[in-house]
Order: structure tokens, then sequence, then C-alpha cells
């Protein structure tokens, strides 16, 4: 049996799969940053944290709540975990996010400081 080479190749009933590149959306290219975790690792005897406390959640308040997230840790109740992050002081506070991690020591009472870090961690990437 002889096979001719020009005969056309049997037709499939399979849809052809398109080799178009789909088009990106407007917003696709620019992603915003992963949410800020921030956890502030107090001392419940110490009016430095209390203070570091109230600062703290002053400057968050023009943050939507889902770009930021804050925890904070007493150390006497839970002092492994504070040693994890590195952490020998209080107040402390500490930026855990896709950047490199920040650690602010102090009762926070300087606002530009923080605005500073906020903005710089969730603003979008060029």
């Amino acid at each position: 049996m002889m096979i001719d080479a020009a005969d056309p190749r049997r037709a499939s009933s399979r849809p052809r799969r398109s080799t178009a590149v789909r088009a990106k959306a407007p917003d696709e290219g620019h992603r915003a940053k992963p949410p800020i975790e921030l956890v502030l690792y107090v001392s419940s005897i110490s009016p430095h944290s209390t203070a570091a406390l109230r600062n703290i959640r002053r400057a968050l308040t023009k943050y939507s709540g889902s770009s930021v997230t804050l925890t904070v840790h007493d150390l006497s109740k839970d002092p492994e975990r504070a040693e994890r992050d590195g952490v020998h002081f209080t107040p402390t506070l500490v930026t855990k996010s896709s950047g490199p991690r920040t650690w602010i020591v102090g009762h926070l009472g300087n606002p530009q400081v923080l605005q500073a870090l906020l903005d710089s961690a969730l603003e979008p990437p060029e």
C-alpha cells in the first residue's frame, strides 16, 4: 500500500488551539504591594508602651484596614515571640512585609517617622 504525502491530514474533531497573545488589562501591570503587617511589642507596666500604642493607632487611621494589620504582643506574656523577631526593648514596632524588616524602638511620638515608614511600605511598585 502506497501513501501519498500530499494527502491532507485527517480532520480532527477537537477545536484548534488559539495562539493569540492575551492583552493585559490596564491595571494588570501595576499590582499594589501586599498588605503590611505591624507587630508592636509592649510591656504592660510601661507608660511608654501605652503611648506607643496610642500613637500607632492614631497614625493608622489614615490607612485602610485591608492594607495594614496591627498585632500587639505583651513581652511579659510571650517572650519567645519577641526573641524570634529580634526584639529586646519595649516598646518596639516591627514591620513584616515583603520588603526588609524594620524595627522602631520607642514611644513612636514622631508621626512623620511612622507616616514615612507606612507610605514607603504601601506605595505601589513602579
